[in-house]
């Protein structure tokens, strides 16, 4: 059974601690999960204690294995009566709002990339995420494979991106790419401020 991204015990668990718990409702020894993920069972040992960083690509091969989104590992934000705003009309909604304070987050260990999610969830056709690179970051040495199609539309600083063997981009304020997410991917902030990019993916894969 999945953890669910709602749950109080997953809201409060670190991201080894997440993977070493999802792991075992799988009922998975370290060395098969190691082994699928394309990893020694030492270092995913590590991650799990966080005592080592996994890179973008090795968090994804995780979620892969666990059959998850990667944003199942998100953290919620804590609510407070100060945040909530309740709708104006009463009866069913259709609309959900995400409050700029009230994002899923994901922030990648050892590079400091920040996911935050503006889709209210996981079960929707579309994934909409707020991406922010710090100076220098990377998406590590492996690159990026998922499932499905992505867009994305950068705000703000420089990012160089990678797409295949061959095909190499910069992009700034106002640009966008569009590529199938199954092609391997990678990019780096290139400037001198945080890049933030919005990135929309379907179906949802993240």
């Amino acid at each position: 059974m999945a953890i669910s991204e709602d749950t109080p015990q997953a809201k409060h668990l670190s991201l080894g601690a997440k993977i070493r718990q999802q792991r075992k409702t799988q009922h998975l020894t370290l060395t098969e999960l190691a082994e699928r993920c394309e990893i020694s069972p030492s270092f995913l040992s590590q991650i799990e204690r966080n005592q080592a960083n996994p890179s973008v690509a090795t968090l994804h091969k995780i979620a892969e294995v666990f059959e998850l989104p990667l944003a199942t590992f998100f953290e919620a934000p804590e609510q407070s009566s100060n945040n909530y705003q309740q709708p104006v009309k009463t009866g069913e909604m259709l609309a959900k709002v995400v409050r700029a304070n009230q994002r899923k987050t994901l922030i990648y260990p050892g590079s400091g990339i920040r996911n935050e999610l503006l889709s209210p969830d996981l079960q929707r056709d579309i994934q909409m995420m707020w991406v922010v690179m710090p100076p220098g970051a990377d998406m590590g040495d492996e690159p990026l494979v998922h499932a499905g199609e992505e867009c994305g539309v950068v705000l703000q600083g420089q990012v160089e991106i990678w797409v295949g063997d061959n095909e190499h981009y910069i992009l700034g304020p106002g640009d966008a790419i569009y590529q199938a997410s199954t092609v391997p991917h990678h990019s780096r902030n290139i400037g001198d401020e945080e890049v933030i990019v919005v990135v929309a993916i379907t179906p949802p894969s993240f």
